[in-house]
């Protein structure tokens, strides 16, 4: 415990960071949206189609990244990940053409895969022992706040100076703060482990191919993938629900922003949870709760629902990404761990694309969300039953090794 609390958490802190300044962003992309098409005289569809190019490439390279993570440590990939972020939003201030911000944000989504998720839940995982959970919430908190925070000051600035200044001013923080911060404090694994290299073959946890002939493997994939889903799908279309049962614009962006708030309490709040009960435990009671949060969203004509939605969807909806990793650890153990959170992210970005399609294709043939929000509640549930469904890494350890000698 003495030597977690040494050095360990002003890692924490630069992490903390950084997914403060550098996803804050991301989630304030929506202030940037009617600004740019009236500038450019583009249709909504048509910059909407040039945004995706980021989710896009961001899964696509997660593999990869995944793999190089292990293969050369955090440090590295997250310094240059943080650069061609920071350097996208300065270049999207000058941008003047389709062509432009579509390279520009396949530039971005790759450099915020090396920069965020991954390699924060990497390093936090190999550097913690006995509060893994704890550190993990603390860092991951950065989403959700920075979130909150920043688009609030994007806002302000498109507002007031525009969308390129905006944009600017998103870029700075992160090469002013951010990769000073990482080039100074932020260490992959502990001293007592080489930085790279063997470091990951001396840990317990099965390589890659037996992980991807593992039930756990496969059940925890499921789980990430429907529940990303139904969390991506409802927070798309959060607002144009609320808007349409009666509640005023300023209201339904209200609860939307309380649903950033929440998120970062909860990740504060369940980490030590999972550090006491185990990753694969609290990640199956956070995909229930999640699946009661959204169904509390068919009544939220009710002033009363909206409050249970926020109490628990809210308080649970950002702690899968950090409960990922502990999960994985338990059930497969950490040797390849950034392979595997870059082979399972791609799968995530399926559900990423795939809930707000599903969610609007619902509405325009009912007129209506409630057969959304039963899917995606069904959904959460049926990630619940899939994690629970995993098994601890000596099980699936000794599966391998039953179905080697079989082979044999």
């Amino acid at each position: 415990m003495a030597e977690e609390s040494k050095g360990h958490w002003q890692i924490v802190g630069t992490l903390f960071v950084t997914l403060f300044l550098t996803w804050g962003p991301v989630n304030a992309g929506g202030v940037f949206f009617l600004p740019v098409v009236k500038h450019f005289g583009w249709s909504r569809a048509w910059f909407s189609a040039l945004s995706s190019a980021a989710p896009l490439a961001a899964g696509l390279s997660s593999p990869l990244l995944g793999s190089l993570l292990d293969r050369i440590g955090a440090r590295p990939v997250m310094i240059a990940g943080a650069a061609m972020v920071g350097a996208g939003y300065v270049a999207l201030s000058r941008a003047n053409s389709a062509a432009a911000f579509l390279a520009i944000f396949i530039v971005m989504g790759i450099g915020i895969t090396a920069s965020t998720i991954i390699p924060t839940a990497l390093v936090i995982t190999n550097r913690f022992r006995t509060r893994r959970g704890a550190a993990l919430g603390v860092a991951f908190a950065g989403i959700p706040l920075g979130s909150t925070v920043v688009t609030v000051w994007a806002n302000y600035l498109v507002l007031h100076f525009g969308f390129r200044v905006a944009f600017f001013a998103m870029g700075m923080p992160i090469v002013l703060v951010v990769i000073p911060l990482l080039t100074a404090f932020l260490r992959t694994r502990p001293d007592a482990f080489p930085a790279r290299g063997a470091a990951a073959s001396a840990l317990p946890g099965l390589e890659v191919r037996e992980a991807l002939k593992s039930r756990s493997f496969w059940m925890i994939a499921i789980a990430e993938v429907l529940f990303a889903t139904a969390a991506v799908g409802l927070r798309v279309h959060l607002v144009p629900y609320l808007s349409g049962i009666g509640y005023t614009p300023t209201a339904a962006a209200g609860i939307f922003g309380a649903m950033f708030i929440f998120g970062g309490i909860g990740s504060l709040a369940i980490g030590p949870f999972a550090d006491r009960l185990g990753g694969r435990a609290t990640f199956a009671g956070v995909f229930a709760a999640g699946a009661i949060g959204i169904a509390a969203l068919l009544s939220a004509n009710h002033p009363a629902a909206v409050v249970a939605f926020l109490l628990i969807f809210g308080l649970t909806r950002e702690t899968p990404v950090y409960l990922h990793p502990l999960a994985i650890g338990e059930s497969l153990g950490n040797r390849r761990l950034g392979a595997l959170l870059g082979i399972q992210a791609f799968f995530t970005t399926l559900g990423f694309a795939a809930g707000p399609v599903i969610a609007g294709r619902i509405f325009d043939r009912s007129g209506a969300y409630t057969g959304a929000w039963l899917l995606f509640a069904a959904m959460a549930l049926a990630s619940a039953v899939a994690m629970r469904a995993t098994l601890p890494y000596a099980e699936e350890r000794a599966r391998i090794v039953i179905g080697e000698t079989a082979a044999a």
